[in-house]
């Protein structure tokens, strides 16, 4: 699209309404930013919209505002089926997410990563797959920059590495990305999309414009994922680590090999990878399998991967106090991330688990808490149902807290010499925090003053 001239109403003034607005405003366009909610803005982005002749309209969200708008740019938060959007429908006007706008502005390539779980340590590592190889890259989307900044930065000689929700890809139009990940599917964001099928769908819109000479990695161990192979445009790349694959990468006897053309090429063994479980695992063949078929060197992957020691907030070691070790998996948002962290450990656990409930079925997670923990600690709006489910399922050493500080202690004064204390929450942190990032650093706030006040006493 050309922006010169244009009016565009970008909705949502977050990161990504704001670098969307920024951006479009760059390109020539009169452009109208707002927020339902009355929205404060430190100095930086204050002085950043006024320079860029953005106009900033927060604390209402009236039809008016739709009146010669051409095209509206929604952020990811923010569901499709709102009133003023429904409005903007019934008047044509076109709704695109920010998604759409990196597509059109980028001059390089971009490389997409979505799935339930997994996305952001997939997107680091590829990034760093891309850094190694020498060339320029520009992290975005749930990550890094706001995805259009991202793509605005980047260099015809570099890459755009993505992090994908189905959020941000349910308002794509055009978008096709060089290559693809799609890690797994679990029910989740059910309150948003209300149904799998539409979730999938959403998921399913980062390959649906692909073309025969771009890539998609599929991960056939998950069902669902495996199935999509029969819809997928471009070259179908697979992973697996419980069975052999003829174009992608597989594990077998603690080795992950890329393969072309039934030719399977050792890359990395189980000494290199420095990150617990076989999630990530499925994270790593996923990274060899797009950076080997775009023709990146197996020293380059190789040398990235042992350099990787995982990202914030998924299952991040602490610091180990009297024994006991801590372990921060905030980003685990939902049952199946939880269910993944408890798998990478075969210590004893005290795990800490709740938060915002997103509603979805418990009986997997709780067989899982049964088997796998030492004692489990509740928190947050989830506690009630989450204590319930447990019972129903047999756990017998349940505890409740009222504050992650109250959780910590109750861990530390549960866990033994040798055992984990785990926050893997299974919930969103909208109840107490603003974000998982702000829980996690709570988490790791709570531990470091109880070991520095230990060390004191």
């Amino acid at each position: 699209m050309e922006y010169k001239g244009t009016h565009i109403l970008v909705l949502g003034a977050g990161v990504s309404g704001i670098g969307v607005a920024h951006i479009v405003a760059g390109l020539g366009a009169h452009v109208v930013l707002n927020d339902y909610k009355q929205v404060s803005f430190d100095k930086k982005t204050e002085h950043l919209l006024e320079e860029s002749g953005v106009e900033v309209i927060t604390g209402r969200q009236d039809f008016s505002l739709l009146d010669g708008v051409e095209r509206i740019i929604v952020s990811p938060g923010i569901a499709l089926t709102i009133p003023i959007l429904e409005e903007a429908k019934r008047r044509h006007i076109e709704i695109v997410g920010e998604v759409e706008l990196a597509y059109e502005i980028s001059k390089a390539p971009i490389l997409a990563v979505t799935g339930t779980n997994g996305k952001t340590t997939t997107t680091t590592l590829l990034a760093e797959v891309v850094k190694a190889a020498g060339k320029p890259v520009f992290v975005g989307g749930n990550i890094g920059l706001s995805l259009s900044e991202a793509a605005h930065k980047a260099t015809e000689d570099g890459y755009v590495v993505a992090e994908l929700s189905s959020y941000q890809l349910e308002s794509s139009v055009t978008f096709r990305p060089k290559g693809g990940i799609m890690l797994n599917i679990t029910p989740d964001h059910l309150q948003r999309h209300k149904t799998m099928e539409a979730y999938q769908y959403a998921k399913e819109a980062i390959f649906r414009r692909q073309r025969a000479d771009d890539f998609m990695v599929l991960n056939i161990d998950d069902p669902i994922v495996a199935d999509m192979a029969m819809r997928v445009p471009g070259k179908v790349l697979s992973i697996s680590q419980q069975r052999r694959v003829t174009d992608g990468a597989f594990f077998e006897n603690g080795v992950c090999y890329a393969v072309q053309n039934g030719k399977p090429d050792p890359v990395v063994t189980v000494k290199e990878i420095h990150i617990p479980g076989a999630h990530n695992v499925e994270n790593i063949l996923a990274v060899v399998a797009l950076s080997y078929a775009l023709g990146f060197s197996k020293a380059s992957i190789a040398s990235a991967i042992d350099s990787f020691d995982g990202v914030e907030h998924r299952i991040e070691k602490v610091t180990t106090y009297k024994g006991v070790t801590y372990y921060n998996d905030s980003k685990a948002t939902n049952t199946d991330s939880a269910i993944k962290a408890l798998d990478a450990f075969h210590q004893p656990v005290i795990l800490l688990a709740g938060g915002h409930d997103k509603m979805t079925p418990l009986e997997d997670f709780m067989a899982k808490v049964k088997s796998n923990t030492k004692a489990v600690i509740f928190m947050g709006e989830a506690a009630n149902r989450f204590t319930q489910a447990a019972i129903t399922a047999g756990v017998t050493n349940i505890y409740r807290a009222d504050s992650m500080e109250e959780a910590v202690t109750m861990g530390a004064d549960l866990a033994t010499e040798g055992d984990l204390v785990l926050l893997s929450p299974a919930c969103s942190s909208f109840d107490w925090y603003h974000c998982f990032e702000e829980r996690g650093g709570d988490f790791k706030q709570c531990v470091h003053e109880m070991a520095k006040k230990g060390a004191t006493e």
